[in-house]
């Protein structure tokens, strides 16, 4: 074996540094050479934000006695909008199986579960009856 004084972790430091280097001009590279936005690109972005903007989620209440909306009318789950944000309010001892069943009885409705305040489940149960916890 030939002795020329080499440090073994001095070598390992320097390929780390190569390598850290390569890293670096890589990275500078993609920064520079970055596609432009396009205006179809942004037309895009701003066309979802307004219609995120226009529509707000409908407001449907999951009780033990059925759905209501927010007017607290009975609606049926069939006339409920396809591809419309809807947010499903529920009450705070509404069980996660009575929620899952009710999402997978309807794949196709955009639902947002959400428990509701305590003046809502006050009126509900004021106006419906229900548990008064």
């Amino acid at each position: 074996m030939i002795d020329d004084g080499a440090n073994p972790l001095a070598e390992v430091a320097l390929a780390l540094a190569m390598a850290f280097f390569s890293l670096m001009v890589l990275t500078l590279f993609a920064v520079v050479h970055q596609p432009e936005a396009t205006i179809v690109d942004s037309m895009v972005v701003q066309k979802s934000v307004s219609e995120a903007v226009s529509e707000p989620p409908q407001l449907v209440i999951l009780h033990a006695n059925g759905l209501f909306d927010e007017m607290l009318r009975p609606i049926d789950a069939d006339g409920l909008p396809v591809g419309k944000p809807i947010t499903l309010g529920v009450q705070a001892d509404l069980t996660m199986s009575e929620m899952m069943r009710f999402k997978q009885a309807h794949p196709s409705l955009d639902l947002k579960i959400s428990e509701l305040t305590p003046e809502w489940s006050d009126l509900l149960n004021a106006k419906l009856g229900g548990s008064d916890e």
